[in-house]
């Protein structure tokens, strides 16, 4: 290669960083915001509070009278009526007995009923 082309070259590739460091700084010096802080046009802001809207929903009540806790088939007695797991009973899927107590599903709603001692 050339001294001349070389040279040339040099010269050229000089010219284009000097160019670009005085870009860069007319920029730097030309901010007026901090670019790091949000705008506050996207700021967020709070929801609208809105009222709470409450079903109101009667309470179930079962008389739970018996639970029989075993590996294989747990069972209850609700009202006289023996129930296995998986079963329903007015609308109310047993899931899972305990001793002392028994949840029930309804409407995508877990229940616990226990054992009501009995009053003397």
């Amino acid at each position: 290669m050339r001294p001349e082309k070389l040279f040339c070259g040099l010269l050229v590739m000089t010219a284009v960083l000097l160019t670009t460091a005085a870009r860069a700084d007319v920029q730097l010096l030309s901010l007026r915001n901090n670019p790091f802080t949000r705008p506050p046009v996207f700021e967020k802001k709070p929801p609208p509070s809105r009222p709470v809207v409450v079903e109101k929903v009667d309470p179930i009540e079962l008389e739970l009278t018996a639970t029989m806790v075993s590996d294989s088939a747990s069972m209850v007695i609700v009202e006289g009526e023996l129930i296995a797991i998986g079963e329903s009973y007015k609308g109310m899927k047993l899931l899972k007995v305990m001793e002392g107590k028994a949840v029930f599903a309804s409407a995508g709603k877990k229940m616990t009923f226990k054992i009501e001692p009995a009053v003397e």
